[in-house]
Formats: structure tokens, sequence, C-alpha cells
């Protein structure tokens, strides 16, 4: 399998290492950074190509789009019209008439697309996706999701507010960047109501929310709150799922699974720390490769993520519609 990367930051490098590890034969990248495509040479040793093009006429079997978010879309086409199969990074795109005119040409060219969701690889997710399935916890009735952290820490070795997640310009932003609304409507179900809310709390120099709350409705009648943020000083990931049987408990700092049922004093507890978080990056690139080669479905196609960026479209208009509303008060 060949691979062409469009995009060699830092997600991009980690795909390009991932798809190595599992198999690739060759591996190939484009950037029109030269910073970039030389560390991409120095680190993985592949051949870098100085337009997208040119990649493309390379002949890759699976393409890898891992730019900055406001380019996922116009690349997705190119490599769509170039008939090959791909991998998005989340988000699907920041524009959402174009991401559905992306959707129908995907569809109509039968091109295998899966959009990045590397927890949905993770042992603590795989274990609540399979309680939920199988009723261990009963009717879910409420959910609680947080993630967030500190933006200068996420990329230290740069200035942080050079990266794209600071610059709207570039689709960046909490909405845009988190994975939640992707992985609650995996775990509880399509969502039936949404009101959201951003912040621009003025901590950070960048010019894009970096505060963002939701609330969600469940079409199975299930209650949600999401706060995403780039200002926790300490990384946080932490889910807490409710329903009529139970409730599961999990933080990713402290790696444990709980479950927690009536008539138990102590939960029943599974340890679901990864001994290196890339393992969930490398089963997701052997997950593709699997699928390419055998014919199989992604785990997360273009048409999950459509309904995901609809509740983000929603998420930044609505709170500029009520700001809107405020001054003319």
């Amino acid at each position: 399998m060949r691979i062409l990367i469009l995009g060699l930051g830092s997600i991009g490098r980690r795909h390009a290492r991932c798809f190595k590890s599992v198999g690739a034969e060759a591996i190939a990248g484009f950037d029109p950074a030269a910073d970039r495509r030389a560390q991409f040479d120095q680190e993985i040793g592949g051949t870098v190509f100085t337009t997208e093009a040119d990649g493309l006429a390379w002949n890759p079997d699976v393409v890898v789009i891992a730019s900055p978010n406001a380019f996922h879309i116009r690349q997705a086409r190119l490599v769509a019209t170039a008939g090959k199969a791909m991998l998005i990074e989340k988000p699907l795109g920041t524009d959402l008439s174009e991401a559905r005119e992306l959707g129908q040409i995907i569809e109509a060219a039968g091109i295998y697309a899966h959009v990045g969701s590397n927890w949905k690889f993770h042992p603590a997710f795989k274990t609540m996706k399979s309680w939920i399935s199988e009723q261990r916890l009963g009717t879910i009735t409420g959910v609680q999701a947080l993630a967030g952290q500190w933006l200068p820490d996420w990329h230290p070795w740069e200035d942080y507010r050079n990266m794209y997640s600071s610059r709207a310009d570039l689709g960046g932003g909490a909405i845009f960047d988190t994975h939640e609304l992707d992985y609650l409507t995996w775990l509880v179900g399509p969502v039936a109501e949404f009101c959201g809310f951003k912040a621009h709390s003025g901590v950070l120099d960048i010019s894009t929310e970096d505060v963002a709350a939701c609330v969600l409705r469940f079409r199975n009648g299930a209650l949600g709150v999401l706060l995403t943020d780039y200002i926790q000083r300490v990384p946080r990931r932490r889910y807490h799922i409710s329903g009529s049987k139970g409730t599961l408990e999990w933080d990713h700092t402290d790696g444990h699974l709980l479950l927690h049922l009536p008539g138990q004093r102590d939960a029943e507890q599974l340890d679901m720390r990864l001994a290196d978080i890339n393992d969930m990056y490398v089963a997701q690139a052997s997950r593709v490769l699997e699928d390419v080669r055998q014919g199989g479905k992604p785990e997360t196609p273009v048409s999950s993520m459509l309904r995901v960026l609809e509740l983000q479209t929603s998420w930044h208009r609505q709170r500029q519609e009520t700001v809107e509303r405020q001054s003319q008060s």
C-alpha cells in the first residue's frame, strides 16, 4: 500500500509513522511549508512533493488529509476526483454546504472515506460502546463529558498563536477541534435538539473561541452536556453516562473505567490505560488498510460526520444570533 499524507504537521507525521508501522510499503507527503517537508523527510524518509497534484500523480492507494481544518474539504474533493481512498482528519470541514457536496461526490463515486476518530480505537471507548450496546446501563438518561487542555502545552515546540487552532482563517477553535460530538453520538445515538454557546475568554492570544459548551437532547430521550476548551491547565477528558440500571465513569487521567450497579458497594473497575497513547492511532491505521484491502466500511463514514458538522455549525451560529439579539435590545 502506498500512503500519501497531505499536511506534514505533527498529526500528519504521526499518521505517517503509524501507517509505516502497520506495513505500508511506501509513504509520501505534501506540505506547502519547506521546513515541514524537510522535517518529514528527516523523520520518515519518504518521498516529498511540493504540490498536491504531484502527490496524487504518485498514484497512492490511500490519501491522509492532515492539513488545517479549513483545507480539508478542498483537498478531499481533489482526492475524490482522483478516485483515491482517504482518511480525513476531523473535523470533516468548516463549511457545511461544501461538506454536503463532498459527501455526494464520495457517495456517487463509491470511494472509501474514513474520518479521523482515534478514540474509537481506545479500549475504554470500545468497552463503553459494548456496555451500552449490551444494555448493561439500561435506558440511557444522562451524559456528561469534559474535554480540554491548555493550548500552549499542546505543541510546546512552537508558538501556540501560530497554530491552526488559534486562527479563525484556518478553521480553528474549540468547537471544530472537539472529538466529543462524534463520540457522544456514536455511544448514545442521534441528536434531536441542540443548544450551544461559545466564549473568547481573553486568557489566550488567539482569534478563535477557547471555551464552548452545549446541551443535547438525544432522540432516545437522554440529555447530555459537553464542555470543551483550550484553557484546562491540567488536561482532562472525562465521561459520565447514567442509565436506569447503572452508571459508567471514565477519566483519561486516571485511566480506569468504572461501572456502578445498584446493590454493589464497590464499582466494577477495569484498567484502560494504554502503555502508549499512540496505540489507538496505530489501530486506526491498521483498520483503514484492512478496509481498503478487503472492501470494508469505515468506522466513521462521511455521512455520520456530516451530522456532527451540522451540530458544530449550529453551535457557532446560535451564539452569534444571541449576541446580535442582545445588541439590538
